[in-house]
């Protein structure tokens, strides 16, 4: 299936979509599902009649969009209410296993949420808002697209399980993933090669650009007496913070003075500083915790380099944001990265949990200024050259939706 085809018909060109998601964002500069946000407005801005459903949550308020949002209530009282947001469901229940009790009561709420939504298609969000959906479809017929990440490749690690979610996946319409990579994966596991659509995110380079460094860390109050390197991520486990800190110890020593600053919040913050405190590295590390989304493209250009140790991704738009910014990258070899980053080329990619290969990598860097600023520039020419706009993505999505409303031949159950 290509999202590069011409639209098929004008009947099916405003398309009624409902947007199920665990992962939305609660107040103004949120970054909480700020991607599914992006593709939410540009959707609404091209013609397409949206509506999304998300879970409640005590930090919820109200907005105006243009387009319809529900957040629905799942436990009460409502502060107790934590499934969802943060670090991600499974982190959250993995910190605090009662958070568990929580998960019937959400999905029968986000279930008859969607289904009394009225949008012709429903297109899910991850794993979970996919069989949310499917089980609409079961009581409606209603169309379903499911956009599948990285984290959903974990399910595929558990066969049984994994068995019965690649049945249901089967049965939807169509299946989003963002990567080549990725999507090599899941039909490797047995999903159907005809269902899957590679659609990457879009990118707002008008807002990621390059922009002067000592300007942007004035305008932050960071340091501009020694380089910086940056990493963007909830703080979870799987995004690695650990082996960075632990790398930034060899760094002091084989390079001399640096600042490590991490954006970001989630339940792992105790956890980092413990380790911060553990390794003696008080003055080297600056936890911003969370910044509005629009403020992170000031966050990259203060930026030398940026370093994603993460051990899980699909293909994170912080990663591309930071390459569209021209920033030098330090990624793990993980999900769909190898897809965008050709070590040497325009990034540096190093093993998961190898705290040595990321002091190495990013010590040679700070040594060689002139590599650092041409494997920054060779990024931005790869996101220019193979990344669209979100009103370009955007299109390609509205264009499956119509194919999807006038094909006659999709799965029943």
């Amino acid at each position: 299936m290509s999202t590069n085809d011409p639209d098929i018909s004008a009947s099916s060109s405003r398309p009624d979509i409902t947007i199920l998601t665990t992962s939305f964002p609660r107040f103004a500069g949120d970054n909480a599902g700020r991607f599914v946000y992006n593709f939410s407005y540009a959707l609404s801005q091209s013609g397409c009649t949206v509506q999304v459903i998300a879970p409640d949550d005590s930090e919820v308020i109200p907005q105006s969009f243009p387009f319809t949002v529900k957040n629905f209530p799942y436990f009460f009282p409502r502060s107790l209410q934590s499934l969802a947001y943060g670090a991600g469901m499974a982190s959250r229940i993995k910190r605090n296993g009662w958070r568990l009790l929580q998960l019937p009561f959400f999905v029968m709420a986000f279930f008859f949420a969607a289904l009394k939504s009225e949008g012709k298609i429903l297109h899910a969000y991850w794993t979970l808002a996919g069989l949310v959906a499917l089980a609409v479809k079961f009581f409606t017929g209603k169309y379903v697209v499911i956009n599948l990440w990285g984290s959903d490749i974990l399910f595929t690690k558990i066969p049984i399980l994994w068995y019965c979610l690649s049945k249901a996946f089967n049965r939807a319409d169509a299946i989003i993933c963002e990567s080549q990579d990725f999507a090599d994966q899941l039909i490797a596991k047995g999903l159907t090669r005809q269902r899957i659509t590679v659609l990457p995110n879009g990118l707002d380079l008008q807002q990621f650009k390059p922009m002067d460094q000592i300007s942007q860390r004035k305008q932050l109050g960071l340091p501009t007496d020694r380089p910086l390197l940056l990493s963007v991520g909830n703080l979870s486990e799987r995004k690695g913070h650990k082996y960075l800190l632990q790398a930034l110890s060899k760094i002091l020593q084989s390079y001399g003075p640096v600042l490590v600053v991490i954006v970001g919040e989630g339940e792992f913050r105790s956890s980092i500083e413990a380790t911060i405190a553990d390794l003696k590295l008080e003055n080297s590390v600056h936890l911003a915790g969370f910044q509005k989304g629009e403020t992170i493209a000031n966050w990259l250009n203060a930026a030398d380099i940026f370093i994603l140790p993460s051990l899980l991704e699909g293909t994170p738009n912080i990663l591309l944001e930071a390459m569209a910014c021209q920033l030098a990258v330090v990624s793990t070899r993980v999900g769909g990265v190898g897809h965008v980053i050709e070590d040497g080329t325009n990034g540096c990619l190093v093993q998961p949990k190898s705290e040595i290969e990321i002091a190495d990598t990013v010590v040679s860097l700070l040594q060689d200024p002139d590599l650092c600023q041409q494997l920054g520039k060779n990024a931005r020419e790869t996101i220019y050259s193979k990344y669209g706009s979100w009103k370009e993505q955007s299109l390609k999505l509205k264009n499956l939706y119509a194919k999807i409303l006038v094909n006659t031949t999709r799965s029943i159950f």
